[in-house]
C-alpha cells in the first residue's frame, strides 16, 4: 500500500484500511486486462490522429492553472470520459490532471489504459470505513495537484454527485467544467453510456469559467457544467 502523499508508479491506490475484495473477483483479471489491452488499440491510433482544438484556447487555460496556487478539480460528464482522455493529449505534462477511479471492475477495465497514455491515476476504495469523498479529499489536500473528475460517476447520469462541491470546499480547490464533442465518434450505452473517437477525428474542448470551490455548492456545479454543455453544442 502507498506511502500517504508519495505517488507510487503512474497508477497509486489510497491509503486506507478496505474490505479485501472476494475471492472470484480475481477470475476477472484476465478481462481487465484484456479490456484495457483493447482499450489502448482502440484509442491510440485516435490520440496520435486527432485534430484537438480547446475552446478557449488552451493557453488560456494553462495560464489559469500555472498562475493559482490552490489545486484545480476538472469534471465531466462520465459519457465524455475517452473523448477527455484524448484532449489531454495536448496538455502540459507537468499540469495533466491526476485521474480519479475507483477500485471495482468497471473503472479497473479503463485505468491501465488511461496510464499507458501517461496520465496518473490514482484510485479509492469503495468498501472502506473513509468515505471516498474524504479518501480523494485527503489526497489533494496531501499532494496538492490538479484532478479530473466524473461527476456523475456511480450515477445516474448527467446529474452532479454532492461530493464534487464537497470535496472542492475541504481543498480549497478551483472546479473548471470540460466538455469534449468529437466527430466522426461511436456512441455506446453499454456498460455505460460513452462516446468513442475515431482515427482522424475533430475533436473541440470546451470548458468554463472556474468556480472558487471555498463556496461551491452542487447546484453551482450542475449549471456550470451544463452551460459548458450547451456552448459546445454551437461552436
Amino acid at each position: 500500500m502507498e506511502q500517504p502523499g508519495r505517488p507510487s508508479g503512474r497508477i497509486s491506490f489510497a491509503a486506507v484500511p478496505f474490505e479485501e475484495p472476494p475471492w472470484y473477483k480475481m477470475l476477472l483479471a484476465p478481462l481487465v486486462i484484456a479490456s484495457n489491452a483493447l482499450l489502448v488499440l482502440w484509442i491510440y491510433p485516435c490520440w496520435r490522429t486527432a485534430s484537438i482544438r480547446w475552446s478557449p484556447a488552451l493557453d488560456n487555460l494553462t495560464k489559469i492553472v500555472r498562475d493559482t496556487s490552490r489545486p484545480i478539480i476538472f469534471y465531466s460528464w462520465h459519457a465524455y470520459e475517452p473523448l477527455v482522455l484524448c484532449a489531454l493529449r495536448d496538455f502540459p505534462p507537468e499540469l495533466q490532471p491526476t485521474g480519479i477511479g475507483h477500485d471495482g471492475v468497471l473503472a479497473r477495465m479503463l485505468q491501465r489504459a488511461t496510464a499507458w497514455f501517461g496520465l496518473r491515476v490514482w484510485v479509492y476504495r469503495r468498501k472502506s470505513p473513509v468515505r471516498p469523498r474524504q479518501q480523494i479529499a485527503e489526497m489533494i489536500n496531501e499532494r496538492r495537484c490538479n484532478v479530473g473528475l466524473f461527476a456523475d460517476a456511480g450515477g445516474p447520469y448527467g446529474k452532479v454527485k454532492p461530493g464534487l462541491a464537497e470535496i472542492a470546499r475541504a481543498t480549497e480547490a478551483w472546479l473548471v467544467p470540460v466538455v469534449v464533442r468529437g466527430h466522426p465518434t461511436l456512441r455506446f450505452r453499454w456498460p455505460r453510456r460513452s462516446g468513442f473517437p475515431l482515427p482522424f477525428c475533430k475533436l473541440v474542448a470546451h470548458y468554463g469559467e472556474p468556480i472558487d470551490g471555498r463556496d461551491a455548492t452542487v447546484e453551482r456545479c450542475q449549471q456550470a457544467l451544463e452551460a459548458t454543455e450547451a456552448r459546445s453544442k454551437h461552436t
